[in-house]
């Protein structure tokens, strides 16, 4: 039989965590079920240090749900992962595994926050924290003894793969960066960006190339199983009918909208990427009480990506509580902050010493600071407040009187890194428990 609530959200990011903290705390007679589908929490922005060390994964990670589960009065926690969503029923069913195997769930309004498809660098749903380990180390320990890797996709996570791979594991082995157009951050500064920079575009490629000794490779790949990473030897067959041989392939780009578990009558519903069709309000077009954050047809523009996501998780909790109450959703306006930036506000090439970081979107007052001898900035880089917590200019953004980049960013970053999870739901990393290494997958 199935539980009722008013509210189901779906995810395990800062974007259902964001929707299901709205509902808590603004609508606290509204029931909501917070399915987040694994019993363990894994800081997902710190992929690329822990995956090519996994000694550092625990650190990002709490395998402990009394710590991190937020204690709401109208929010019950769900630890197993979707099976399938029936938007005519308005039914959700979990997989047969984990705490709440089997659970029926229906809701009068859902929020999906399931993100994109991304192997390896995200847990796939279902796994359990013993899992999530062995994979982690399985990676660590491939990258470590390959002597080629090859990392696709050019992007921000690829660029930030390669430079993290060489932190933690040299450069004794060969590593190429696959990219469909044979240049790097083709959607962040280059062709493909809102506002391209050639400049940025060109010294990335130069850093990699000169600094990291990667070799920014053209070409593509249209076979499916080539959206999985591989950890042994093999050869990849390109489009253009070359090979390329790997010991280590991982594929650092998003496969596509976790939306396959949805069922409906409706053919509508999605569209051919998989993204959820929907209007302006974030709200399906075909199912009005399903709204959705970032898989939609309705693009969200603009950096930090977090904000923006959590900007309109926050739209989208209010929006389903409207159509509960027979009120007409609202427009989503993006009203968080920091306000969107056209680019992202840095780019980074690996983490801490041996790392190299580019702000690349600083405030005009960081440029013309002069450093102080307690290490803070003056006017405002960084604010006097925050002088007893983090480096003033030489150490955040760069060697003092120089361009702001370079392996002191890099540092900072890590630090920077660490003080973000609590502010999206994170809480008690640094804590496998008991889980690892004695429970046995889920059955």
């Amino acid at each position: 039989m199935a539980s009722s609530f008013d509210v189901a959200v779906v995810g395990a990011g800062l974007g259902a965590f964001h929707a299901a903290e709205e509902l808590a705390k603004k609508n606290k007679n509204t029931k909501v079920a917070f399915i987040y589908g694994y019993t363990f929490q894994e800081w997902v922005m710190a992929s690329a240090i822990f995956l090519n060390n996994p000694d550092e994964h625990q650190k990002w990670t709490c395998g402990v749900p009394e710590k991190w589960k937020q204690k709401w009065p109208n929010v019950q926690y769900f630890l197993s992962s979707v099976e399938s969503i029936d938007c005519d029923k308005k039914e959700i069913k979990l997989m047969n595994k984990g705490p709440d195997a089997g659970a029926v769930i229906s809701y009068k309004a859902v929020i999906l926050a399931t993100g994109s498809k991304s192997p390896l660098l995200t847990p796939a749903p279902g796994m359990s924290l013993t899992e999530r380990v062995a994979e982690v180390r399985a990676c660590g320990q491939a990258l470590k003894s390959a002597k080629t890797v090859v990392f696709n996709g050019s992007g921000l996570v690829g660029v930030e793969m390669c430079g993290d791979f060489r932190v933690q594991n040299g450069y004794g082995a060969k590593v190429i960066l696959l990219s469909r157009s044979g240049k790097v951050l083709d959607s962040d500064f280059g062709d493909k960006a809102h506002t391209p920079d050639a400049g940025v575009v060109t010294k990335v490629a130069n850093i990699l190339k000169d600094k990291f000794k990667v070799d920014v490779k053209q070409g593509s790949l249209s076979d499916p199983k080539f959206s999985e990473p591989i950890l042994s030897p093999g050869t990849l067959k390109l489009d253009d009918g070359s090979t390329l041989d790997f010991d280590v392939y991982i594929p650092c780009y998003p496969v596509g909208p976790n939306t396959s578990s949805l069922v409906s009558s409706k053919s509508d519903l999605l569209d051919p990427r998989g993204a959820l069709v929907t209007n302006e309000c974030l709200q399906s077009t075909a199912h009005p009480e399903v709204f959705c954050v970032g898989i939609t047809t309705v693009k969200l523009f603009g950096h930090p990506v977090s904000s923006r996501i959590t900007a309109a998780s926050q739209h989208c909790a209010r929006q389903a509580v409207a159509v509960i109450e027979g009120k007409q959703p609202q427009v989503f306006k993006d009203t968080g902050a920091p306000p969107a930036m056209p680019q992202p506000m840095n780019v980074k090439i690996g983490h801490g010493p041996g790392g190299y970081m580019i702000w690349t979107s600083l405030p005009g007052p960081a440029k013309v600071c002069c450093c102080q001898y307690c290490k803070g900035g003056f006017p405002c880089c960084p604010p006097p407040c925050c002088w007893c917590c983090i480096p003033g200019c030489s150490g955040a953004c760069g060697t003092c009187g120089s361009p702001p980049e370079g392996e002191g960013p890099a540092k900072f970053m890590v630090q920077l890194l660490a003080k973000f999870p609590p502010a999206h739901g994170f809480k008690g990393l640094g804590d496998y428990g008991a889980e690892v290494p004695t429970q046995a997958k889920m059955t």
